[in-house]
């Protein structure tokens, strides 16, 4: 009898680490396609500039906003990092998977450097779009760093948090 108990118990222990398991297999953090959520973002975001345009070499898009290229994921040896820009204005879209939630945050503070060095240049020499860079769209969420500059980052910043929780 004492045998069995041990057994029933050996076996209920089993199948709780298991369900335990199942349950945190569940709670996985969201994956999100960068490219994807820049193209959206640049075409469903209001930007004073019509012709903002992707950077398509990645590495110089890291190198222009000071992103220690070792902070970003790869995928199949490309940098996850889809980055748009406008020739006229600060606007901006930064997508960029880091390789995990600390490297976000120090990917996020190279953005935010380059944002405040436009604020003191533009300050200077177009004030109007100070404002729109002091508001700028900047969200974390895991491993991943969001960042827009547009015309209404109010409405961007629903747009954005409507597209990432779909």
């Amino acid at each position: 009898m004492k045998k069995l108990r041990n057994i029933v118990s050996i076996m209920l222990v089993f199948a709780l680490t298991a369900a335990f398991a199942a349950c945190a297999g569940k709670d996985k953090a969201k994956e999100y396609n960068v490219d994807e959520i820049a193209d959206a973002i640049a075409k469903g975001v209001s930007f004073e500039d019509q012709y903002i345009a992707k950077i398509e070499q990645r590495d110089f898009a890291l190198n222009l906003y000071g992103i220690e290229p070792s902070l970003v994921a790869e995928k199949e040896g490309v940098k996850e990092a889809a980055v748009y820009i406008s020739g006229s204005s600060p606007e901006m879209v930064v997508c960029i998977k880091a390789v995990d939630a600390e490297s976000a945050s120090l990917v996020l503070e190279s953005v935010e450097r380059l944002i405040s060095t436009y604020i003191t240049n533009y300050t200077n020499y177009g004030p109007e779009q100070v404002e729109k860079l002091e508001t700028a769209v900047k969200l974390i969420k895991g491993q991943y760093v969001f960042v827009t500059v547009s015309n209404d980052n109010t409405a961007a910043s629903s747009f954005i948090n409507d597209l990432l929780n779909k």
